[in-house]
């Protein structure tokens, strides 16, 4: 059996500093506890792989070189990831395999915050939530050994950039901590760190810092070095270190010796002056800094200056880069910047040749102040400098690219990404004609991803996000093709119609050909009212008079849905694919757990969280009237955890955390449709029960095999005892080293099936069941790899058959915020 994994769909971290580039343009970054990789230079695919190792959330990945990563996580623990092939084995991705070097841990019980690389890549600098800062060397093998520890105080560091001072191989670090300072060290005659000089005029945290060498005002074939450092203050401040003219040397040891104390008493006044009067935000000063190291046998003296101060962005800075050296773009370095007011911009000097004036310009802006999201992070340079990404709130990667229109004139244009839930995924579905795939996650968001077949760019993507709620949502279901019903951490269920654009879509992209027919009449997309969670239909657009051109936190959402012929953006995807809401469905008294419907669409169930009989019961809905059918289905005593319908509806299946499962059977007592108990197997497993799922039969032997997952390690196969099916017995038993969290069986032809589960630990199996002589035996098949693998429980599975071939596809969905689509060749 071949398992070749086909889709990984997983969003980034919402962390500073947590996404790097390689200059053959591929990205990686935070998801979670993985280095997600994504090679930008590849239209055919998103992420494709995820390296697991990490043990807490990541926080921070960065180069070392390009065949070396290094990344850190709240654990404490740093792990170096090389690039194991030779260019010439690359992969069809266009890149090497990655694997673990080397790890360790860095900070003992405190979470990184910050990680530094020298220029030779020989010294790590690691900055911790224990606040401090530790300096590793890596011996040839690439194994680290601590050479010093600095401390900090009370401070945390939030950025560490190295860098060779001007003309020399002298070290300089900058250091960006929790209060207004930037820390300069640089190395001693006995090779230590030491704290040389503080940067003051930063009125906030200092998130953000990097360095470029960059032309000499006074002499252009010389090159100084430019720190930019960013800040809470919404200011970023360029500082120019050069060497110190030789006459400034001599007068500033005197000044310095006779007039220190008095001046920095003098400049503390006037500070606290200026503050009282509301002066003190944004003061440049242009007071020179002068530090003085050794190079060798050399000593050397520079100056610290303030270039420039920048101001543009309205909210605090989140990232800073400087573009990478490249004959394509301008000979002086650009600035890229993320901030949290939602926005990235690219920053010139006025004059490109020198900015000895001082000034820079933005010229170019990306993205919104307010509008879709809350914040930017990870500001990057793709492949040359030729495009710029930058993650977002909602996890996803944007990308625009600079490109030349008719008049010859570069532009730069938004491109698809890669996005993924920032979530815990809690469930999915395909849906019943198996063409997409259909996600929820507690980041209360519902996304459907598909296979896009157009010839412009044919792979798997996120093509909508028809509901973004107020709550964590818990589970969903389909009703029919282009209706679903959800649950959420609320007491309503609802359900969603699918609106014109994303009809015309699915043609459009490619995913289905039997959508034309269904499009009657359909709303135009949705609108969301200030403070609600429900999604109104908008039947037609709003003229454009009526358009609100900046949507802020206290007016209406308006969704128009458009027809996509391309892969949408993230702009796109949150703005534009809504599904309007046309039920909402009462009842129970606590939060929603779970919800199914029936193969033919007519009805719904539900279940909510439960601490006793009353309140475990499943309620049935009929989709014509949204009313309740029959009796509310009782008897379990906890937490109902999973729902399914027999594949011809005849049966319902539960099972709950009271370890029991439960087989319901349709009746209809003088007309009346309703389901009764047939079955009740009271400590079916020895731990709570967490999944449960029904085996494709035969018309004849309908509802004749189910298999339950339980926390007790096991997986367990049921067939009737007895013909009427009014008793059951375990007829295999397939035991696992963890607790089991999710089944999924497909039928394989003459009475064989397969069966995926799911582990606490991320683990995915499949096993070959067969019908023996009336009992069930099992085969382990395979097992996948931990390098395809989730890293957290996996909540759901779910087959589908792919266009009629023998080729399968699974869905998995995890507590890692991941959703993977896997390709089973039998």
């Amino acid at each position: 059996m071949r398992v070749d994994p086909k889709y990984i769909s997983v969003g980034s971290n919402r962390s500073s500093c947590c996404s790097a580039c390689t200059s053959k343009g591929l990205v990686a970054f935070g998801a979670g506890k993985f280095i997600a990789l994504w090679n930008t230079e590849n239209p055919q695919r998103g992420v494709y792989r995820t390296l697991p190792g990490h043990k807490g959330q990541v926080t921070t990945v960065k180069l070392i070189d390009d065949s070396r990563i290094i990344s850190s996580d709240r654990e404490g623990e740093i792990r170096i990831w090389i690039k194991s092939t030779q260019d010439e084995d690359e992969n069809e991705d266009g890149d090497g395999e990655w694997r673990c070097h080397t790890n360790w841990i860095a900070h003992p019980n405190a979470s990184i915050s910050a990680i530094g690389v020298s220029p030779d890549g020989q010294t790590i600098f690691t900055g911790g939530s224990d606040s401090t800062i530790r300096i590793w060397s890596l011996s040839a093998q690439g194994k680290p050994e601590k050479v010093q520890a600095i401390g900090l105080g009370s401070m945390l560091p939030l950025d560490l950039e190295l860098a060779y001072l001007p003309d020399s191989k002298a070290p300089i670090l900058a250091v960006g901590c929790t209060d207004k300072l930037i820390r300069i060290y640089t190395i001693s005659p006995n090779n230590e760190y030491i704290h040389t000089l503080s940067l003051e005029g930063h009125e906030d945290w200092v998130r953000c810092l990097s360095f470029t060498s960059y032309p000499s005002p006074s002499d252009a074939s010389r090159e100084d070095l430019v720190l930019a450092s960013g800040s809470q203050d919404n200011y970023i401040r360029l500082w120019r270190v050069s060497c110190a003219p030789e006459q400034d040397q001599g007068q500033e040891e005197q000044v310095k010796s006779a007039e220190a104390d008095t001046k920095e008493g003098l400049d503390l006044l006037d500070e606290f002056e200026r503050r009282l009067n509301g002066e003190g935000s944004g003061q440049i000063s242009t007071k020179a800094h002068v530090m003085s190291v050794q190079d060798g046998g050399r000593s050397l003296r520079y100056n610290i200056t303030l270039e420039a101060l920048l101001v543009g962005h309205e909210s605090g800075l989140t990232n800073a880069h400087w573009s990478p050296p490249s004959k394509t773009i301008s000979s002086s370095p650009l600035l890229l910047s993320t901030a949290a007011d939602n926005s990235l911009i690219i920053w010139v000097p006025s004059s490109v040749s020198t900015s000895s004036d001082g000034i820079w310009v933005p010229e170019h802006r990306f993205g919104a102040i307010g509008g879709r999201g809350l914040s930017f992070y990870g500001a990057l340079w793709g492949k040359g400098g030729q495009s710029v990404i930058a993650s977002g709130w909602n996890g996803g990667l944007e990308r625009w690219v600079k490109v030349q229109n008719g008049d010859e004139e570069e532009v730069w244009e938004v491109r698809s990404g890669v996005n993924g839930h920032y979530g815990d995924v809690q469930s999915l579905t395909w849906d019943p004609r198996g063409e997409y795939l259909i996600s929820v996650s507690s980041d209360q968001t519902s996304r459907i991803h598909a296979e896009s077949s157009t010839s412009a760019n044919a792979r798997w993507a996120e093509i909508a996000r028809p509901q973004i709620h107020g709550y964590d949502m818990t589970d969903i279901a389909f009703i029919s093709p282009l209706r679903f019903v959800s649950s959420a951490d609320e007491k309503v269920a609802r359900v969603f119609d699918a609106p014109e654009g994303f009809v015309e879509s699915l043609r459009t992209l490619g995913v289905s050909s039997s959508s034309q027919q269904e499009e009657g009449a359909r709303p135009k997309g949705a609108t969301v009212p200030p403070l609600g969670l429900s999604n109104r239909a908008l039947q037609k657009a709003p003229a454009e008079s009526e358009k609100v051109e900046k949507q802020g936190q206290n007016e209406a959402i308006i969704s128009i849905s458009h027809t996509l012929t391309s892969l949408p953006t993230e702009e796109e995807l949150a703005t534009s694919t809504l599904w309007p809401e046309i039920e909402k469905i009462y009842g129970h008294g606590y939060e929603l757990v779970c919800v199914a419907s029936s193969s033919d669409g007519k009805l719904v169930a539900t279940s909510s969280k439960s601490t006793n009989i009353e309140h475990a019961g499943i309620r049935i809905y009929s989709t014509e009237n949204w009313e309740l059918v029959g009796q509310v289905l009782k008897g379990h005593s906890l937490t109902v955890t999973r729902i399914c319908f027999s594949p011809n509806d005849r049966y319902i299946l539960s099972c709950s955390r009271d370890r029991s499962w439960r087989l319901f059977k349709r009746s209809e007592d003088e007309g009346v449709m309703g389901y009764e108990v047939l079955v009740e197997m009271e400590k079916a497993h020895s731990r709570m029960i967490l999944d449960c799922c029904w085996a494709e039969t035969s018309e004849e032997e309908e509802g004749g095999m189910f298999a339950t997952a339980s926390r007790d390690k096991t997986v367990k196969i049921w067939i009737p005892a007895q013909e009427d099916k009014t008793q059951w017995k375990a007829s295999e038993t397939i035991k696992f080293n963890d607790a089991t969290t999710s089944v999924s069986m497909i039928s394989a032809g003459d009475n064989k099936w397969l069966l995926a589960v799911g582990t606490e630990i991320g683990s995915i199996s499949i096993y070959s069941l067969e019908k023996v002589e009336g009992e069930i035996k099992s085969k382990e098949l395979v097992v996948f790899d931990e390098s395809i693998s989730h890293v957290g429980p996996v909540n759901r599975l779910a087959w589908r058959r792919k266009g009629g071939s023998k080729m399968l596809q699974l869905a998995s969905c995890s507590d890692d915020r991941s959703v993977r689509v896997f390709e089973v060749e039998i």
